[in-house]
């Protein structure tokens, strides 16, 4: 299996150059699946319901989040209206969206792939303890695939 897994994209600089370049990527690598950090797609602050729809319509499958999950307030409308965007599964409970995302394998007969987001607490004082996130989850993913 080929994962492609896109770093920090920022601002529109770094949502144009996906744009650019992921075909060609594609092309030459035959990822089966993309993943790619959005967090700081909207000027280098959150994710907005355009740039969230850019990265999705350009191949991405799946977008995590992070620390700046809630820096663009658009936020709860892309976690509401696009279950590919994923915020970090170890925030507190009730906050908005999924904390894991499932992918369907490119190329398969139905394989499923599961991308649980962590944060780590360092300097992140919303973040609960990630090991005790992914032991909560753990199950219910694997269930899903």
């Amino acid at each position: 299996m080929r994962l492609l897994f896109l770093g920090d994209i920022v601002g529109r600089p770094g949502r144009k150059a996906v744009v650019a370049h992921l075909p060609e990527i594609k092309r030459q690598y035959r990822p089966d699946v993309i993943v790619a950090n959005g967090e700081n797609a909207a000027g280098g602050f959150g994710l907005t319901m355009g740039a969230a729809e850019e990265l999705l319509s350009s191949g991405i499958e799946l977008i995590t989040m992070g620390n700046h999950t809630w820096d663009n307030k658009e936020i709860f409308t892309v976690l509401t209206e696009h279950s590919e965007v994923i915020r970090p599964a170890n925030y507190p409970p009730g906050a908005p969206g999924n904390g894991y995302g499932i992918i369907r394998v490119s190329g398969t007969s139905g394989a499923k792939i599961a991308v649980i987001n962590l944060n780590g607490r360092v300097f992140m004082d919303q973040a609960d303890d990630p090991f005790r996130a992914f032991d909560d989850l753990y199950e219910e993913v694997r269930a899903s695939v």
